[in-house]
């Protein structure tokens, strides 16, 4: 049934091409019928299966940064007069990379499908193509046919209302290239200051509470996963979820309490709702339904009054304060002088703690340049995938600092695993071995020239390659460092493998400096529990490598320009953590070895600067492993500091709490101090 109605809707839209206006109006009204028992069909059958939305950073990527827009939406009209079929785009095109359909099942086909020129923002449909296109006419509805009201302003009849998927399946998506166009002073832009206490929560990698108060929009209306439909994507409340999680690599939880066709006095009266996650930051978005009538004074007074309510229970939240997106001109309900005059209204009650996310000027230059139909998700106040989508981009810019520059490809910067060894690998006295022994670089977008080699802990028995590898890889690439987590081998007794390991990984870094953007005179070591006696190890014994040789890693010397090591075993003697000792040393070592491995006994006076961190109550590895390490640097006068953290344990609370944020900002103002990295970016 559903099938056949839709054949009959899709034949009556075709012969409504040149008729009379009293027969439109007529086909208009058995369109309205068709529309509704379609709903009634659709509804009694059986419930689609959502496929699972898949999460991909480049969406959430700003569409005003770089040369790319991704799934930007259209529809398109057929001009009864000429005949003519097109749709514009935000950018002059360079290079169509994809069209397809909304749900992203259908790829359609240049020359055949779709037309276009180079610098011109028009895609022109040729007359058999397969896209999906409408009349302008079939955007109306007589007055009166519809559950809302929706008075188009020329007084013919009303403008066509989406419940949910009706626009999203007439518009269609283009992927495409462009010359980059400056939007400044329309974007926002990313800053520390408005919002440090969420941002610095972020960095750290804490768990951060977020809770979205608004209207429709914000309670997800006509987002394709909201409406059960593919691409299943979620409304921007859980878009910002998922990137803000990603790109931190930490829990974030958005709850949303936001209800359809509320204003800014309703939620005066839901403050218990807002608080009841306790949120860290809360953003604040009215102003559709307010639009309605309601001054811009009024609503800047409701929203300051909702801030205050929650500043009484909660006083150190944070606020975003969103300028909303512009309704339908042609809807006679809205007054759309507001929306500027609330924007400003609420650019007014910014200050530290307070940002505003613009999405007011964003929707204005969008159509200065689309129409309407072809960003709405119903017709008349509601954005589709694309907006928000975009919603999600401007409210991530002001969380997340930029790491890419327009020119850097997407691709460019993922995080590269590469092998060790070529062939097979040394484990000591001229013999080799198999290895699987790997780096994995991860590269700072902004680099500021300095890299890492991180050693996972794990007694030497196994590697912690999450919290004290890849995440704090993660860590450093904020702070403009290049992170190069080293998954060495596991020793069994061979005492030697993981220096090799270590100090191999020293060379390629250094051999790969240009192509990573390193400098060279700026690689470090740094390394947690047994990983930071490998750390210990790398920065006491080392080489300079072989002028001499052909291999241009060879020739590069071993010895780190500096060391951070964190909680870590240092001795093979007294003091040092039996599991990590037996693994690396064997069960029944000489003292010649357990001497060589003690690596207090190893300092130098050429020993490179070393940062240490130690719990006072960490059990399996007693801090005297770093207090006896720190008195012989001292003794051989190697700038050097010990932090000493009142409590911990080993893993410091399990990698978060104020002891691990305490190594984290100490070691950077250390690298700072020593002008290994810019005194900036230790401050991020």
């Amino acid at each position: 049934m559903k099938q056949y109605l839709l054949n009959c809707h899709r034949r009556l839209s075709h012969y409504a091409t040149g008729v009379v206006k009293k027969e439109r109006f007529l086909i208009g009204i058995m369109n309205v019928c068709i529309l509704f028992l379609l709903g009634a069909a659709t509804s009694l059958a059986a419930d689609p299966t959502p496929s699972k939305w898949k999460y991909a950073p480049e969406l959430l990527r700003p569409f005003w940064r770089g040369d790319t827009i991704e799934g930007e939406s259209m529809l398109f009209i057929r001009d009864l007069k000429t005949g003519n079929t097109k749709a514009s785009v935000l950018f002059p095109v360079e290079k169509v990379l994809s069209v397809r359909n909304s749900a992203g099942d259908i790829t359609y086909e240049e020359g055949r499908d779709y037309l276009w020129k180079p610098g011109s923002r028009e895609i022109i449909l040729p007359k058999k193509s397969r896209i999906t296109s409408r009349m302008w006419t079939q955007l109306r509805r007589p007055a009166g046919s519809q559950r809302h009201k929706l008075t188009h302003r020329d007084g013919h009849g009303e403008i066509f209302f989406g419940a949910k998927l009706e626009y999203h399946d007439m518009q269609t998506c283009i992927t495409y290239k462009h010359a980059p166009i400056d939007w400044n002073g329309i974007v926002p832009t990313f800053n520390e200051k408005a919002l440090p206490r969420t941002i610095q929560k972020l960095r750290k990698r804490e768990p951060v509470s977020i809770v979205l108060i608004g209207d429709s929009i914000s309670a997800g209306c006509n987002a394709s996963g909201w409406a059960g439909g593919a691409p299943y994507q979620p409304m921007f409340a859980g878009l910002l979820e998922q990137h803000l999680g990603e790109r931190y690599q930490t829990k974030v939880k958005v709850t949303n309490p936001s209800v359809s066709g509320k204003d800014t006095r309703w939620v005066l009266g839901a403050i218990d709702k807002v608080v009841q996650p306790e949120p860290d930051l809360v953003i604040i978005a009215f102003g559709m339904n307010d639009a309605a009538g309601r001054s811009a004074k009024e609503y800047q007074a409701n929203t300051k009054a909702v801030m205050e309510k929650i500043r009484e229970k909660l006083p150190k939240t944070e606020f975003i304060l969103v300028a909303t997106m512009l309704g339908n001109r042609n809807w006679i309900r809205l007054n759309h002088d507001l929306f500027p005059q609330y924007r400003d209204a609420l650019s007014e009650l910014c200050e530290t703690g307070v940002a505003l996310a613009d999405m007011t000027s964003i929707w204005t230059e969008f159509l200065k340049r689309k129409q309407d139909w072809d960003l709405t998700g119903n017709g008349v106040n509601h954005p589709n995938d694309f907006g928000h989508r975009v919603y999600a981009q401007v409210l991530s810019t002001l969380l997340i600092p930029p790491t890419t520059s327009s020119s850097t490809s997407r691709n460019e910067l993922k995080p590269q695993a590469v092998p060790l060894w070529t062939g097979k690998a040394p484990i000591g006295e001229d013999q080799f071995e198999k290895s699987d022994a790997k780096i994995t670089v991860h590269r700072a977008a902004n680099g500021n020239g300095a890299a890492v080699i991180i050693c996972p802990g794990g007694g030497y028995g196994r590697l912690v390659t999450g919290a004290e590898g890849h995440g704090i890889a993660q860590w450093l690439n904020l702070h403009g460092i290049t992170g190069v987590v080293l998954e060495y081998r596991l020793p069994a007794g061979r005492s030697f493998v993981p220096l090799l390991d270590a100090q191999q990984a020293i060379r390629m870094v250094r051999a790969n400096a240009k192509r990573w953007k390193i400098n060279p005179k700026r690689v470090g070591i740094m390394g947690f529990s047994a990983g930071g006696h490998l750390a210990a190890t790398a920065v006491t014994h080392y080489d300079a490598g072989n002028p001499e040789a052909d291999n241009l890693i060879d020739r590069q010397s071993s010895r780190p320009d500096f060391g951070i090591l964190v909680y870590p075993v240092v001795t093979m003697g007294k003091h040092t953590h039996k599991g990590s000792r037996k693994n690396l040393l064997g069960p029944d070592p000489s003292q010649k070895l357990i001497d060589l491995f003690s690596n207090e006994k190893q300092v130098t006076a050429q020993t490179p600067p070393v940062f240490l961190a130690h719990a006072l109550d960490d059990k399996p590895v007693p801090p005297v492993n770093s207090q006896v390490f720190f008195q012989t640097l001292q003794a051989k006068k190697v700038p050097a500091k010990y932090l000493e953290l009142p409590s911990g344990g080993h893993g410091l609370n399990g990698y978060k709490g104020p002891m691990w944020d305490a190594w984290q900002t100490q070691s950077l103002e250390w690298l700072a101090k020593l002008k290994f990295i810019p005194v900036n970016d230790a401050k991020k």
